[in-house]
């Protein structure tokens, strides 16, 4: 119980610590010391990294074995040999029970993995829009803080995601890389500051391990009460 308790305080400081830190990007915006850091190569570079980034992410979809690492179950002890993780079925890269039902969608009589499915057409959506962005046929003019902030409520939203199911899950899970996106060409059209953009960045690249994480931390939490497998 005390291990459960301080897992949810550690999930609920790093809710906090995404909030504050993308309620901090308008705030640097206002920083004009910032933007003196300039560089021709800015976009480019920043382009690349985020392409990078996703790309990474995408693996990810394409090898789900490594997501069942997480469902395996500990040994009650030391003469006890777990044997229901060679037993228990996969579809859509969780355990075929109808407590993972919400994980699932079924397109084509083919089971995928909702959050997965989102991601992969996030990321497609993404990194289409950052070369267009980066061949500069992305322009906001004068609402470019307007579509940070928008960018930043969905990257929030998609963080809900394990309280949703099926094709909503993977809407959400969706919005949330394309509103990384759009945090990101927000803040750099209205700082133009590679400072800036390098710290947007960052923040993207931790709310997606704070984004797995709580996936793992969900889908244990539902895997650990339940019986049926052991």
């Amino acid at each position: 119980m005390r291990k459960s308790e301080s897992s949810r305080f550690f999930l609920l400081f790093l809710v906090a610590v995404s909030v504050f830190g993308l309620a901090l990007v308008p705030l640097l915006l206002l920083q004009p010391n910032l933007h003196e850091y300039q560089s021709p190569f800015r976009r480019p570079i920043v382009v690349a990294i985020y392409c990078i980034v996703c790309s990474v992410g995408v693996v990810a979809v394409f090898y789900p074995s490594k997501c069942r690492m997480m469902f395996q179950k500990p040994a009650v002890s030391n003469n006890y040999k777990d044997t229901s993780a060679s037993t228990v079925q996969f579809k859509g890269h969780h355990p075929e029970c109808k407590e993972f039902s919400a994980n699932r969608i079924t397109i084509g009589g083919s089971v995928f993995c909702a959050a997965c499915s989102g991601l992969l057409v996030g990321t497609i959506v993404a990194i289409a829009g950052a070369v267009l962005f980066s061949l500069g046929f992305i322009d906001f003019g004068t609402r470019n803080l307007w579509v940070l902030v928008a960018g930043e409520v969905l990257m929030l939203v998609g963080l809900a995601q394990i309280k949703m199911r099926g094709f909503v899950k993977m809407a959400v899970n969706a919005l949330f890389v394309v509103g990384s996106y759009i945090s990101l060409v927000g803040a750099d059209l209205a700082g133009q500051s590679l400072l800036i953009d390098a710290y947007v960045l960052g923040l993207i690249v931790f709310m997606l391990w704070f984004r797995i994480l709580l996936s793992e931390w969900n889908n244990k939490r539902i895997c650990l009460g339940c019986r049926r497998c052991i």
